[in-house]
Order: structure tokens, then sequence, then C-alpha cells
């Protein structure tokens, strides 16, 4: 079969009016009659039918030549694909929020736990394992006096010790001794609170995603503690909800007080798409470079839960560049992922020599028991306010347009990634298939680094968004407004 099957030039599928020619060209061969020519006759129906069973083989060879191939396999075939390389499909994830629970020292809380938003209808949020809430792991405690006595009292912070000798006093003055004593330290908030029963001393780290371990002198006791604990939304996919919204208990669990959100989450995903998957596909597969940025970007995107993108860059110089990355240095910018991980997986396919540059720092036990730093960027969030006016005939508009328009906007803006620019025409194509009777689209874009900006009616220009490569535009269905206007002939 020249020409056709498998060839040079990829697959080259015989269609059936060829299959037709050629079965018919061999039958009036045979029988020295033209069989093209016999009209509606019992061969002539005869040929079409086997021809076209053949030409179901034909697409079916096709089809599965082409599902060996990462740029063409569809669905499971796709999966099958590029799992020669060692690569498969993200899988859909919750969103994993580090929730600081407050309540008595030693409570025990099971896994699966459930917290909820005070809102209506409620979001809930499942605790991701067993966990206790104990002096152990604290973020914040209250300590008071068991007994008040003639003797030393002492508080002990990560091995640091403060510590206070009564003599005659009661337990407010021993508090305000030991709140004394810890006026040195750094990184704490220390006061003495009124409590209903009996005065504590509040000891607060400064850093709220911190866990510290506290012991304590037996004449001092906990009052409460609050520790953090992660909690997974019910829902896949990215939960956004608004700091101190979690602050209802569901399950009724003895000793476990509060509960509020503080901290930023990891935002969770829906299951990776083909499109997805194919683009990954060519980052991921750099896991076997020769290049090192683009094996350590491979390795944090294959190895490093929840790690949404990543990005590297290298300076092969022997003198500062303009980037501020000292000589012979990587600089590796992560959103999302456990900065542990992140730091281990770096210091694995980083070669010998070569610095790391960044503001984030993870001490990584070494080989020998030394401690390596190894720094990396998270991004500088960019906090995008989108004014949307949509042009178009009244007629053919929906009711939901500005519920549609956002959702769009919203989608098309989830899959930007750190040193990606918001061009708002790639927006345009979105709204156009989501919202019916639009004739044209102008977008106002107004943005800021703090999340506290909000924009002014100057602030609002038609221009794109433009992010450096340590930069990741952030957009939020609260910070969108959505307007029609009428064409002056509709």
């Amino acid at each position: 079969m020249p020409g056709y099957g498998v060839t040079d030039n990829g697959f080259v599928l015989k269609r059936l009016d060829t299959i037709l020619e050629e079965i018919h060209a061999d039958l009036t061969a045979g029988f020295g009659v033209d069989t093209r020519l016999l009209g509606n006759s019992f061969l002539k129906t005869l040929v079409t039918t086997f021809a076209g069973q053949i030409a179901d083989l034909w697409e079916t060879a096709q089809d599965s030549y082409y599902a060996k191939f990462p740029a063409t396999a569809e669905g499971v075939n796709l999966d099958n694909a590029v799992q020669y390389g060692g690569i498969r499909r993200a899988p859909a994830r919750r969103t994993c929020y580090p929730l600081h629970c407050t309540g008595d020292d030693g409570t025990r809380v099971r896994g699966g736990a459930v917290v909820a938003t005070a809102t209506m209808p409620e979001i809930r949020l499942y605790a991701a394992q067993e966990f206790v809430i104990a002096r152990e792991s604290f973020n914040a405690v209250d300590v008071a006096v068991a007994a008040v006595q003639a003797e030393v009292y002492t508080v002990g912070i990560n091995g640091e010790t403060y510590s206070f000798s009564n003599g005659d006093g009661d337990g407010k003055a021993i508090l305000a001794g030991l709140k004394a004593a810890m006026e040195s330290s750094t990184g704490y908030t220390v006061q003495v609170m009124e409590g209903g029963s009996r005065d504590v001393l509040r000891i607060e780290d400064t850093v709220k995603a911190r866990s510290n371990m506290l012991a304590l002198s037996e004449n001092l006791t906990t009052a409460s503690v609050t520790t953090i604990a992660n909690f997974l939304t019910q829902d896949y996919g990215k939960v956004t909800l608004p700091a101190g919204i979690v602050s209802k208990m569901v399950n009724n669990i003895p000793g476990f007080a509060r509960v509020a959100n503080i901290l930023e989450p990891v935002y969770g995903r829906l299951a990776e798409t083909d499109i997805e998957l194919r683009q990954s596909y060519i980052a991921k597969s750099a896991l076997r470079s020769n290049t090192m940025v683009g094996s350590i970007v491979a390795e944090l995107l294959n190895n490093v839960a929840n790690v949404e993108s990543a990005s590297g860059y290298e300076n092969d110089t022997g003198t500062v560049n303009s980037r501020g990355m000292p000589p012979h240095s990587i600089e590796i910018v992560v959103e999302g992922g456990d900065a542990s991980e992140i730091a281990s997986a770096i210091l694995k396919r980083k070669a010998g020599g070569i610095q790391t540059y960044g503001s984030v720092v993870i001490d990584v036990p070494g080989n020998y028991g030394d401690s390596i730093p190894v720094r990396f960027n998270r991004p500088e969030y960019l906090y995008a306010w989108l004014k949307i006016v949509l042009h178009g005939e009244g007629k053919k508009l929906p009711v939901n347009y500005a519920q549609l328009a956002m959702q769009s906007v919203r989608e098309d803006g989830s899959r930007l990634s750190a040193g990606e620019s918001l061009l708002t025409q790639l927006l345009h194509d979105g709204i156009y298939s989501k919202v019916a009777g639009v004739t044209y689209i102008d977008i106002y874009t107004a943005y800021s680094t703090e999340s506290s900006f909000v924009p002014g009616e100057d602030d609002y220009q038609l221009k794109n968004i433009p992010a450096t490569s340590r930069q990741k535009v952030r957009i939020d269905e609260k910070r969108i407004e959505v307007m029609f206007r009428a064409d002056a002939d509709s």
C-alpha cells in the first residue's frame, strides 16, 4: 500500500472513495466489464457495503496511531501516552486551609472533624488528619498560675527559658514577672490578660504560620492553646474564603472551643485537562534535562505536591546581574507547595557550588548532619481590578450576562502563571462564546501589589497588566465589575 498507512509523513488515511475505486478497478479487470457503470446493482451494493467496513478499519488504525502521541491523544489514551515519559495527569485536589484551632491542652481532634463558614449556605471543611491541640505545637497560648508559692516559675519556648522568682506576690504579680522576663525575646508578643476566673499570660507568635514548643514548670498550667491544623474543603478545585469567615463548629468535640482561618490556603484544582496535560508534559519531561534549571523546575512540578507553577533563572556570570542575583547562582520562583519540600527538591537537583537566591530561606539537612540553607522566591501578587463594558444588542443579551462574563474571566485568569502579563484581548474570546448578543468589549484595568487597594475612577485604563518574572496576576470575582451599553442601532 504505497503512500498509505504509516509513512515518512505520518499516517496517511485511505478514504472510502479511494477504497471503492481500487475495488472496482480490480473487479473491472477480472470481469472485463466496467463495474462502475452497473447502476444500483446487487454487486455495487455489496461492494459499497464491505468497502465501508474497510474504511472503518482504516479510521480505527488512524485513531490507534495518533493515540500513541501526547500531541494528538485524548482522554485515557493521552494518560497512557505520557506515562512513557514517566508523567501522570495532575489529579483533582481540594483546597487546604491551615486553621488556628483553639481549645484545651491535649484535646485530640479526629480526622474528618467538620468546621464550616458562618455563611448561608455554609461551606464545610474537614480535618485532613487527626491532630492534637497541644502546648508542644502552639502558635498562641494562655498560661495561668496553677499554685501561688514562694518558688521559681519557668516558661520555656523552643529551648529558651524565662524565669521569675516569686516571694510573696499573688498570681497577677507572677505573670507580670514572667512577662518582664520575656520582653527581651523576639518573635513573640506577651501580655497579661484578665480571664474569666483567673488572669493569664498570653503568648502569641508574631508569625501566624509558625508552631512552637512550650515547656512549663509544675506550678504553671495552660488555660487554652491554639494549634495550626490543616483542613480540606468539601469540593475539589480553588475555593477562596475571606479571612475569619471559618468560625462555626459542626461537630461537638469536648475541649475544641473555636476555629479561625487567618492564613493563606494551598489552593486546590480540578483534574488537569487534556490541553493542560499537553502543556505540562513539555515542562515535566525536562526532568531528564541536561540543564540544571530545567531539571529543578521539572522536579518541583512532578514530585512536590500542590505546586501550581514554577520557573527558574540562572546567573552564570561572575558579577551580580540585572535581577540582583549573585554570581553563579539560580533563582527559582514557586507558587504553591510546602516550603520544606520545595527546598529539598531544589537541593536534590542543584549542582554543587551553585548558590540559591531568594527571600524564602529553608535549612535542609545535609548528608553529614549539617544544615544547608536553600533560598527561593514566592511570586509577588498583582491584585487586578477589571471593569468590563459589554456593547451589543440588548434583546439578545441573557439576563445573567454579568455572571457569565465574570465566570469566563475567572476561568481564563486561573490559567495565568507567575511571570505572565494579563493581556486583556485574550479574555475576549471566552466572553464572546458565553454571552450572546455582544458585539464589542472594552476592558479597563487597575492593579496594585496591595490587597487592600481600592481604585478610583481615574485609576482604570484601557491597558494590559504587565507582570515581571517575580509577579503573578490574581483575578477575583470581587474585583470585577461588568456593565452593558446597548449599540445605537439596537
